[in-house]
């Protein structure tokens, strides 16, 4: 996973600067990326754990630390960033 988190964040350095198909390929591992911490979320929320239990309230703090509405489930943000991303994968996929 570390090397999945960093070429999401060296190509979010550079964004700009991609190439189309360099920018979906970015978008993909992001998904991928977002899509396996989603799993250690909810294992961590099953969790009897302590140190799970601390994990998924540390996730739950981040989210409203990133300005995200403090009823807003760290579920429901994974969701909303999933579909944000599909949503620029589109935007991208209209451009020639």
């Amino acid at each position: 996973m570390m090397v999945l988190q960093e070429f999401c964040f060296k190509s979010a350095q550079n964004l700009m600067l991609l190439s189309k198909e360099a920018k979906l390929e970015y978008f993909e591992a992001l998904k991928l990326l977002l899509e396996k911490q989603k799993i250690f979320h909810t294992r961590c929320k099953l969790s009897d754990d302590p140190e799970a239990k601390s994990i998924v309230e540390n996730m739950r703090n981040c989210v409203i630390m990133l300005g995200g509405d403090s009823k807003l489930t760290v579920e429901d943000m994974f969701d909303d960033l999933l579909t944000k991303i599909n949503g620029f994968e589109e935007q991208l996929d209209r451009i020639k």
